[in-house]
């Protein structure tokens, strides 16, 4: 359920309301609980926070700025990128992530492997239970997990423009089994080398997945 409570959580600074709507509404991008056929309306998402339409309205505004939403007749809904758009995104993902995989790798501690460990774990079941709302969500957390570990904030700045990318391949992708149970196989690889502090290991789980998932992504066109 939509709360600003939850919106909040995690926030360094106090927000403002404009700022929880955007947190909320961002992280339900990433975990792909907003989906290609959703409208986001701001009158009907501030009648359920129980809010003025005006904050609301400014978080829609910020995400279509920032590239994640388009407008439409009547609200906004996921921004749909060209094939051409993704390929290159998957271009430029694969010359910046498997760099950041290696730096995380040699920062590891145990409680970031033990939490790439659970979020393994979580998105193995929703995988085997043919949830792919559940499984969307793990596998953000997974990679959450590990971006949290890169200590260059330039370069996590730099992977998080595609993080819309991220999203749009992973929606298109979801629904076939052969691919969840692929990336979940990336997934333990790349688990594996994070616990036996294996960077190259780390790098070439981040690289096939990525080159695995533009071929999955051009198939379906």
């Amino acid at each position: 359920m939509e709360t600003l409570a939850s919106a909040r959580a995690g926030v360094k600074r106090p927000p403002n309301l404009r700022e929880s709507v955007y947190q909320m509404l961002r992280e339900r991008i990433q975990q792909g609980e907003i989906g290609l056929e959703d409208r986001l309306v701001d009158q009907e998402i501030a009648g359920r926070l129980n809010i003025s339409r005006m904050p609301v309205r400014e978080a829609l505004m910020q995400l279509k700025n920032e590239g994640a939403l388009e407008s439409t007749a009547r609200g906004f809904m996921l921004r749909r990128f060209t094939p051409r758009q993704m390929n290159e995104a998957f271009e430029v993902r694969r010359l910046v992530e498997p760099p950041a995989a290696v730096m995380a790798c040699r920062r590891a501690g145990e409680v970031g492997v033990q939490n790439l460990k659970q979020q393994l774990e979580l998105a193995e079941q929703a995988h085997a239970d043919q949830d792919n709302a559940a499984f969307l969500r793990h596998k953000a957390g997974f990679r959450t997990a590990w971006m949290a570990m890169v200590p260059n904030q330039a370069l996590v700045d730099t992977i998080e423009r595609f993080l819309d990318h991220v999203l749009m391949a992973r929606l298109l992708t979801v629904a076939d089994g052969a691919m969840r149970e692929q990336t979940v196989g990336y997934m333990r690889h790349m688990h594996e080398a994070f616990a036996r502090g294996d960077a190259e290991g780390a790098r070439a789980s981040v690289l096939a997945q990525l080159d695995a998932m533009a071929e999955r992504y051009n198939a379906t066109l």
